[in-house]
């Protein structure tokens, strides 16, 4: 499926969280699964999640009826992976909770490419489209990450 130029980068990230949740899913060592997300997480994780909750989603509620039960699954979603990813960080998490992580990485982005985002596409308008996709692109280079890089 063609995704609208406003979130194709997004979409763009979600495959090095595709890559992340693949390793967590197959990880035979909690030692490297965790360090390998945790490089994940700290580069491109936290900063995706911050530019869908405070742009992405306001973005689309300003100009459409928003899908009430997509977000909610998106922000529940969130925060059970930024709350595991403090589990890890602390070194609290065991091998079956790092697949476990895994599969809710991986599932959470193929709901989001799948069905959130073909809603937000379907509800905008080219013009919401490309001051959204400018908003993204803002907010993605005005990060402390990006800043380093």
């Amino acid at each position: 499926m063609k995704r609208a130029e406003a979130l194709r980068l997004l979409s763009r990230e979600h495959l090095v969280a595709l890559l992340a949740a693949k390793k967590l899913k197959e990880a035979q060592d909690l030692d490297q699964a965790t360090r390998a997300f945790l490089d994940f997480w700290s580069v491109d994780g936290r900063r995706h999640f911050r530019v869908e909750e405070e742009v992405l989603l306001p973005g689309w509620a300003l100009h459409a009826e928003v899908n009430r039960e997509g977000v909610r699954r998106m922000l529940v979603e969130h925060l059970t992976i930024r709350r595991e990813a403090l589990r890890h960080e602390a070194g609290e998490a065991t091998l079956e909770q790092a697949r476990a992580l895994g599969q809710l990485l991986h599932d959470h982005v193929r709901f989001e490419e799948r069905q959130l985002f073909p809603k937000i596409e379907e509800a905008l308008g080219d013009d919401e489209l490309v001051r959204l996709g400018a908003a993204i692109e803002a907010a993605e280079s005005d990060t402390p990450a990006r800043r380093q890089a």
